[in-house]
């Protein structure tokens, strides 16, 4: 195994990819269908049922919610249970909820409070089995191989539920609802059937908590309230874990900026169509299909760390692209841009977390993270609409700076923590 300054190593070349991974692959991939059906699906119905904007907002919140109230104890139950069998307990309760909505879709009997409420059911199963599946990963893969193997999993994610599970989900609501309903559930049941034919072999994590957390309530023995807290101290112990936390909350937050905001500023400033948003906007998707298709190799070659600077310093140049220049072209190119250099901020930043953790608190310290990016995501979208009536290009601007920000403050954790994963792999 050889390093360079970047921080990358470069495993001997019979190391593969094993088939438990691809397995577990397919079985995601099914359920990223899913999310991406249920993404297009849930606002499909409530707007159907309500043009009241406000109640229709409220699907969106419904969703967000489990992530900051049950995503830290969420994550302690993670690292006490086999991760493969909460998937499938995850996507079991997800067709349990689905076939639910689906008799009262075919009895023409669904309020909008109801559906909120399977919003919210559906976003904890989300939780349970994300969290799971961020933490498996690591037990299946060599550490040498993680941004190969994230930047497999981010390719499909995109592909099946931006590609593909939005149309479907669209085109099936217009033929029947409750079709649509049908297929999101067997998505989900698909990826518990795959994962239970996959993966034979235990994932419960050791009974040993890492040195950092030493005097904390044990891995299992504590409440799952002890047990979450004592992921909190782990993360705030950890110069490079608050770092990456840090870093990762920020980006968050400028998305929330840009996201809140994009319709109207690709419509009204762009002069894009109304019926040709969905098209003009994914670019955005080819723009991250693409970066899943390069970042493994680029990350082998150059490291983590100089990949996770570099996509930082992109996205930040071209969200201000869109920003400083209002026009169409450059703006479908900046997109495309902003779609790249995501999908590399996130297989960097994640491949080098599921490396430098140990196995014992990856659910917590996945779930500190995404607890933090799921908060700063709608307080980013706030800002993001007080800035725009200042004009719908300062939250673009803003938020491109607040991207190259964070490289310059973090520059320093980003390659450390790229070197500790190239020595540990």
């Amino acid at each position: 195994m050889t390093r360079s300054l970047g921080g990358t190593s470069r495993p001997a070349p019979s190391v593969r990819l094993s088939g438990a991974f691809h397995r577990f692959w397919a079985a995601h991939t099914s359920a990223n269908l899913g999310d991406g059906i249920l993404l297009t699906l849930l606002p499909l119905m409530a707007s159907a049922i309500t043009t009241d904007p406000f109640m229709v907002s409220l699907l969106t919140v419904a969703a967000y919610l489990p992530w900051v109230m049950f995503g830290l104890h969420a994550g302690a139950l993670v690292d006490r249970v086999d991760k493969r069998r909460m998937m499938v307990i995850a996507n079991s309760l997800r067709c349990v909820c689905l076939g639910l909505l689906m008799l009262l879709v075919w009895m023409d009997a669904t309020p909008i409070w109801a559906l909120c409420l399977f919003a919210f059911a559906l976003a904890i199963c989300e939780v349970l089995h994300d969290g799971s599946a961020r933490a498996l990963l690591p037990l299946l893969t060599p550490r040498s191989l993680l941004p190969g193997a994230n930047s497999r999993l981010e390719g499909a994610r995109v592909l099946a539920s931006d590609f593909v599970g939005g149309p479907a989900a669209s085109l099936l609501f217009v033929v029947a609802p409750v079709f649509a309903v049908a297929l999101n559930a067997g998505t989900y049941l698909v990826g518990g059937l795959l994962l239970l034919a996959a993966l034979s072999t235990s994932t419960r994590p050791p009974p040993t908590e890492p040195s950092e957390m030493a005097g904390k309530p044990r891995n299992g023995r504590g409440s799952l309230t002890q047990d979450a807290i004592s992921g909190l101290w782990f993360v705030w112990r950890d110069r490079l874990q608050r770092g990456f936390t840090a870093t990762a909350a920020m980006s968050a937050f400028a998305t929330g900026l840009v996201s809140a905001i994009l319709v109207l500023y690709v419509t009204r400033t762009l002069g894009v169509s109304e019926a040709l948003f969905g098209v003009y906007t994914a670019v955005a998707a080819v723009g991250a299909l693409a970066g899943a298709m390069v970042c493994g190799s680029l990350i082998g070659r150059l490291g983590a760390g100089r990949v996770l600077i570099g996509a930082y310093v992109l996205a930040s140049a071209s969200l201000m692209a869109l920003g400083v220049f209002p026009d169409v072209y450059v703006g479908a190119v900046a997109l495309g841009l902003f779609g790249l250099s995501g999908t590399a901020i996130s297989v960097s930043a994640v491949s080098t977390l599921q490396a430098i953790t140990p196995v014992p608190v990856l659910g917590r310290a996945g779930m500190t993270r995404a607890l933090l990016t799921h908060t700063a995501i709608p307080l980013g979208a706030l800002m993001g609409g007080v800035l725009g009536r200042l004009g719908l290009q300062v939250p673009f601007v803003v938020a491109g700076l607040l991207l190259l920000v964070v490289p310059a403050i973090f520059w320093r954790v980003i390659h450390e923590a790229a070197a500790r994963a190239a020595e540990d792999s």
